[in-house]
C-alpha cells in the first residue's frame, strides 16, 4: 500500500524511480506494477521506446490509498521528462528520509500558490505558480523543489525566483532547490537568482537531474546491500535429520 499511497502523491513516475523510493529490486516493482495494474489501482503509459512506462494511482487506487488529490490524466508527451525528473527528485528526498508534498497533492493547494509578475513583448503578466514538490526535512521547515527542464524566458524565470525570496524573506521556507538538465541550465539560474539575492548557501541549491539520479541509485542500492547483508548474518533455524 506504501508504493500506491507515494504514487498518488508524486504523480506519474518511472519504475526505476518508484522501486528505488521504495527500496525494492526490479523485479520485485515489476510484480507489484502487475499486481497492482491487474486489480485496477494502476495504470501505465508507455513513453517512447526503450524509455519504459509511466506509472501512475487510479481513481480507484487513490480512493483505497485514501490520498485527498485528484486522479492524473494520461500523461502527455510534452511532460514526460518533467514526470520523470520529478518523481526522480522525489525518490530522492525519501532515500534521506525527508517527509514531502508531492505534486498531485500541491495541484490543489492555495497555500503553495503564490502570485508572479514580469513583462514579455505581448506585454504585462500575472499568474499563479506552485512549486513541484515541498520538503520537509527532518530538522524541521520547508524547502521549495523547482524542476526546470525547459527553458523559461528571462524574465518568468526572475518571476519566479522572486517569489521563492519573498518565501525565505517571511520564514515560509529556507529556501529552493532547482533541478536541471545541464550545466547551462545551472548556470543561468544561478545567475538570475543571485540578482535578487539567492546564492548558494543562502536560500539556492542547483543540482543536476543526472546527479540527482545517480544519487538516489547509490543510496538504494547501499540500503538493500546493507538489508541482505544482515539477512544472511541471521542465524538458519536448525532443522531436524528427519526434516520435521
Amino acid at each position: 500500500m506504501e508504493g500506491l499511497t507515494w504514487l498518488a502523491r508524486v504523480g506519474p513516475c518511472p519504475l526505476d524511480a518508484w522501486r528505488c523510493a521504495m527500496g525494492w529490486s526490479e523485479v520485485a516493482a515489476r510484480s507489484h506494477a502487475r499486481r497492482l495494474e491487474a486489480a485496477g489501482w494502476l495504470a501505465r503509459y508507455p513513453m517512447t521506446r526503450g524509455e519504459g512506462s509511466l506509472f501512475l494511482a487510479t481513481r480507484t487506487g487513490i480512493a483505497l490509498a485514501a490520498v485527498p488529490v485528484r486522479p492524473a490524466g494520461p500523461p502527455a508527451p510534452t511532460w514526460w521528462a518533467h514526470h520523470c525528473a520529478v518523481a526522480w527528485m522525489a525518490a530522492w528526498l525519501k532515500l534521506r528520509g525527508h517527509k514531502l508534498l508531492g505534486a498531485r497533492e500541491l495541484l490543489d493547494s492555495d497555500e503553495w500558490s503564490g502570485g508572479i509578475s514580469w513583462r514579455d513583448r505581448s506585454g504585462f503578466k500575472n499568474a499563479k505558480h506552485r512549486p513541484d514538490l515541498i520538503a520537509r526535512p527532518r530538522g524541521g521547515g520547508h524547502i521549495a523543489i523547482e524542476v526546470e527542464l525547459a527553458k523559461k524566458s528571462a524574465k518568468r524565470l526572475r518571476a519566479i525566483l522572486s517569489r521563492h525570496a519573498v518565501w525565505r524573506s517571511n520564514g515560509r521556507t529556507g529556501g529552493v532547490v532547482y533541478v536541471c538538465a545541464d550545466e547551462e541550465g545551472r548556470e543561468r539560474i544561478t545567475k538570475q537568482a543571485a540578482g535578487i539575492g539567492l546564492v548558494r548557501g543562502g536560500g539556492l541549491r542547483v543540482e543536476l537531474l543526472d546527479t540527482i539520479k545517480a544519487q538516489a541509485l547509490a543510496v538504494h542500492d547501499q540500503v538493500r546491500a546493507a538489508r541482505l547483508s544482515r539477512g544472511s548474518a541471521a542465524p538458519r533455524p536448525m532443522v531436524a535429520v528427519d526434516g520435521s
